[in-house]
């Protein structure tokens, strides 16, 4: 309040103006009598106690250059260390224990408070847009090379010692006798049939067939030289066209065995993979030892770490450009997962309670491993205030009261004054009633 700031100030000039005045008056014969004796020690007793407040409230705040008495003010800059101290220990000890905040986490639901803030798909976009900065943040030293030496350290450590031949033979053959493989030989026999219309495709297989028919010349006498060239002169060896055939068929051979299990060539190649699969899964020395050349050479290979940054570094692109667009495969599986997780803790109770004692015993396990850093926080915050910051800001929070509490120095001052004066004139006053 604002008339409230110079209030302490007015009552005491009040006081000391009606003391004074009627000191006049009673010294100069204007008035007289025992009640104005009365009146007078009443405004001399308000005066005194006005003061007495004034001096203690200022005391505090700031210093008064009284002799002697000036070592007892400016209280609050003096012991600023030691309230400082006060005021950490209770925020830290009293108001914000661990028991209070325990006792404050019982009476609320987390989970409610979450539903309450993620109750329609605008708040919702925004837990996702945070968990797409996470992931975002983690995914910017993914690619770092602690992490790519860690892995690569990882799998050396783990090729070099464990015993691969087994495990991977019988993941063989579960996976193939549970038709996993399909979709990869589809997925590679319909890059085939893609590649077949490039042309490196075609200059590979007419080299391949110009070499084929160069070795097939070349490896017999004169007769099939002449034949051969005779052949390629007349146009009844046509490389050009052996290379279109050869594409179209490949191609065909791809478009008809896609999709297609029970394709001949596919199941050949299946039976070819899963007896190898079961002939690593125990143990046959021929499968084993094509396994274990494999892995010394990638505990050898120098350039492995190489790889998995190369790896690490495309992946962290991938993440980086799926999570900065909304409409990305990433961004869409955050948001179910959101989704879910909201539907399912909205209609499970049980979930409800689960997450709420997470909430409280992570939040109680916190502050008990750092409840110390609540009173550091409250030491940083009021050592960064200069003096007359500190001053100003606890003044302003109870410089109101401080008035009243001059206010009524001056009132209570009064009265004890008036009622000391009345015993000390009682027989002046009754003779003057009578």
């Amino acid at each position: 309040m604002k008339s409230a700031r110079h209030l302490g100030t007015v009552s005491l000039c009040a006081a000391a103006a009606g003391f004074a005045g009627l000191e006049f008056l009673l010294r100069n014969g204007i008035v007289s009598g025992a009640g104005w004796k009365v009146l007078a020690d009443a405004f001399e007793a308000g005066t005194v106690g006005a003061m007495a407040d004034w001096f203690a409230v200022t005391a505090l705040f700031r210093e008064v250059p009284i002799p002697v008495l000036r070592r007892h003010t400016n209280i609050i800059v003096k012991n600023r260390a030691r309230i400082v101290d006060g005021i950490a220990d209770m925020v830290q000890n009293r108001w914000l224990s661990p028991e209070v905040i325990g006792e404050h986490l019982a009476k609320v639901s987390p989970s409610a408070y979450l539903l309450e803030r993620v109750d329609t798909p605008e708040k919702q976009m925004k837990v996702v847009r945070i968990l797409s900065d996470v992931l975002a943040k983690v995914a910017e030293s993914i690619d770092g090379p602690e992490v790519s030496s860690f892995l690569e350290r990882a799998v050396k450590d783990q090729l070099a010692e464990a015993e691969i031949h087994g495990p991977l033979g019988r993941w063989f053959v579960k996976a193939l006798s549970r038709g996993d493989h399909h979709a990869a030989w589809d997925l590679f026999l319909s890059a085939v049939e893609r590649g077949m219309t490039g042309p490196e495709v075609r200059e590979a297989l007419r080299r391949l067939f110009e070499e084929a028919l160069e070795a097939y010349r070349d490896g017999g006498g004169f007769l099939r030289q002449v034949g051969v060239e005779a052949a390629r002169l007349f146009d009844v060896i046509n490389v050009d066209a052996a290379v279109e055939e050869a594409i179209a068929k490949i191609a065909e051979f791809a478009a008809g065995a896609k999709g297609d299990p029970g394709h001949p060539v596919r199941r050949r190649l299946d039976g070819i993979f899963l007896e190898y699969a079961r002939r690593l899964s125990q143990g046959d020395p021929e499968a084993v030892a094509s396994v274990e050349g494999l892995r010394r050479r990638v505990v050898e290979n120098a350039e492995l770490g190489g790889l998995i940054r190369q790896v690490l570094s495309r992946f962290r692109r991938t993440v980086e450009e799926q999570l900065s667009r909304d409409d990305s495969d990433l961004r869409r599986t955050i948001a179910r997962f959101v989704d879910a997780q909201l539907a399912a803790m909205r209609d499970d109770p049980s979930l409800r309670g689960r997450f709420d004692l997470w909430v409280r015993e992570t939040a109680i396990d916190l502050v008990e491993k750092r409840h110390g850093a609540i009173g550091e926080m409250v030491r940083g915050s009021l050592a960064k205030l200069d003096d007359a910051t500190l001053i100003d800001q606890i003044e302003g929070k109870v410089g109101d009261d401080l008035q009243y509490i001059r206010l009524n120095g001056a009132v209570v001052g009064s009265l004890v004054g008036l009622l000391l004066s009345v015993a000390r004139h009682f027989e002046e006053l009754r003779a003057a009633i009578r």
